[in-house]
């Protein structure tokens, strides 16, 4: 028992310290030590305090939460340095490759089962950092987060953060992420690279070097009770310090051809004379990503509907460029795909690059057959 009191007594002090000091996220740090220690000695104990923790993130309704507390804003534009969305509401989930789906998914399940994870003295995943080239579902992971989890996301505006004024822009970051601390909510901080940049590039201001400083200090102080996330195109420009601060790093890329296939297959869900097609846009479009390839879907979708024309020449026209690149093999293929739909020699050689004669070659043969 004296040793079970000796315990009981270091953390007292020590949650009282932190306490008085201001620091929630210490304190449950501090109690889930103290969960890990209690474990053995006192298994009741151990387990009401782990249920404590597991309630203290979400006291309070998150619309409440949004709305609760002044939203800090610019004091020389007088604009709102955050924006809010709630609820996130989403059609379809991102095109994602299966492990880093995986990885998305173990991240919503540990917020579900909080008291799972506090009866052993661990915290949720707090932080994240997506990094990856543009329209590659970055951002909408962290919606997807922010719906699946039914948090407000509350997003930087960095148009209104970076002041120009010295000594501004680190108010104003401090400001909005003291602020998304008050909430049980999804952060996210979109082009982090803007304000973690490295702070040997010799070409930014003093003042945006120690942003740095300030977000390393805020990242490691995150509480468990709301999800940063943090997204940027360009990896090579953040500070060699920031990357081992967050608790995961997904690397998103552009989709392999099984993805490609998958998600145009649904994009076209509604088109049944889209046949060949798919897999002639699965090749031709491999350097594309998702956000590029749904964009250029329902461009030639509405394309083919108002003007009533076939869905294979407005294919054909938005894969132009890239026909034009491809194989001969593919060329003709295409070629043989749209005299089938009825379009002249002249507007099929115009679209696929490949001469008249070759294009009456090709017709010739097939009708030998």
């Amino acid at each position: 028992m004296a040793d079970l009191n000796d315990v009981l007594e270091e953390a007292l002090v020590h949650v009282s310290r932190l306490a008085l000091a201001g620091r929630p996220q210490d304190v449950q740090a501090q109690i889930r030590q103290s969960i890990n220690r209690l474990r053995r000695r006192s298994p009741e104990l151990a387990q009401r305090l782990a249920e404590l923790l597991a309630i203290a993130p979400s006291t309070a309704a998150p619309l409440r939460e949004a709305g609760a507390g002044m939203v800090p804003i610019d004091a020389d534009s007088r604009l709102a340095l955050v924006k809010h969305e709630y609820p996130v509401s989403m059609e379809e989930a991102p095109i994602l490759e299966p492990t880093l789906r995986e990885r998305l998914d173990q991240v919503v399940v540990e917020r579900m089962r909080i008291a799972a994870l506090e009866a052993r003295g661990l915290p949720p995943t707090r932080s994240l950092l997506f990094v990856g080239p543009p329209g590659v579902g970055k951002t909408m992971s962290a919606r997807w987060l922010a719906s699946r989890l039914e948090r407000p996301l509350i997003t930087l505006d960095l148009a209104t953060v970076m002041s120009s004024y010295l000594g501004k822009t680190g108010a104003n970051i401090r400001a909005a992420l003291e602020y998304a601390k008050s909430v049980d909510s999804i952060l996210l901080l979109d082009e982090f690279d803007a304000i973690a940049k490295r702070r040997d590039d010799e070409g930014d201001i003093g003042e945006l070097k120690r942003l740095v400083n300030v977000l390393l200090q805020e990242i490691d102080d995150w509480p468990s009770g709301s999800l940063l996330v943090a997204a940027t195109n360009h990896g090579e420009l953040l500070d060699p310090a920031i990357w081992r601060r967050f608790d995961d790093v997904l690397h998103f890329e552009l989709p392999d051809q099984g993805l490609r296939t998958h998600f145009l297959a649904s994009l076209f869900a509604s088109d049944e004379d889209i046949g060949e097609w798919l897999s002639i846009l699965v090749a031709l479009w491999a350097d594309r990503s998702p956000s590029d390839i749904a964009r250029e879907v329902r461009a030639m979708r509405r394309r083919a509907a108002v003007h009533e024309l076939p869905l294979g020449e407005t294919v054909a026209e938005a894969a132009a460029p890239a026909l034009r690149e491809a194989s001969p093999e593919v060329r003709k293929r295409v070629a043989d795909l749209l005299a089938s739909a009825g379009l002249s020699d002249r507007r099929i050689s115009a679209l696929v690059g490949i001469s008249r004669d070759t294009i009456r070659r090709g017709r010739a043969a097939r009708t030998s057959r």
